[in-house]
């Protein structure tokens, strides 16, 4: 990631190159954020993009009555992590996870007791109640 941002410092100052260089200001200007994004894999909206800037911007406005026009890589750590998408438990995830659950009761045939189900959700791992539980399962497979 730093590569990546210490590319867009060049790249503000106007240069297009890949040589080394020493640079003082280590700051990216606003401007290059969606372009750090994306070369991290992010590709944001115009709305976003502009939510982003803005966020930027107006940060310490009240503070200082000025807007912000450039951060260093701490905020720019700060802003990914905030406004990147969350990737979510997909369906493997799951089938994983319940193929462990079988796999621990010892059966051969695939498939897992429901006694045996709750009594390892219920006493491995993260503590589960009876509704928890059964709200995770409706979440699962639905009404």
């Amino acid at each position: 990631m730093n590569d990546f941002f210490y590319y867009s410092i060049i790249r503000s100052k106007k240069e297009n190159t890949t040589k080394t260089r020493k640079l003082e200001d280590k700051k990216v200007p606003v401007e290059e954020l969606p372009n750090l994004m994306r070369a991290m894999g992010y590709y944001p909206t115009e709305q976003e993009v502009k939510n982003i800037i803005d966020e930027v911007k107006y940060s310490a406005f009240t503070q200082l009555a000025v807007p912000t026009t450039h951060v260093n890589i701490d905020e720019f750590i700060r802003l990914f992590v905030n406004h990147r998408p969350v990737y979510g438990i997909g369906k493997n995830n799951i089938e994983e996870a319940f193929a462990a659950l079988i796999e621990a009761t010892g059966s051969t045939n695939g498939k897992i007791a429901r006694g045996d189900f709750t009594s390892l959700l219920n006493n491995e791992g993260e503590q589960m109640n009876t509704q928890e539980l059964e709200k995770a399962l409706l979440q699962l497979v639905g009404e």
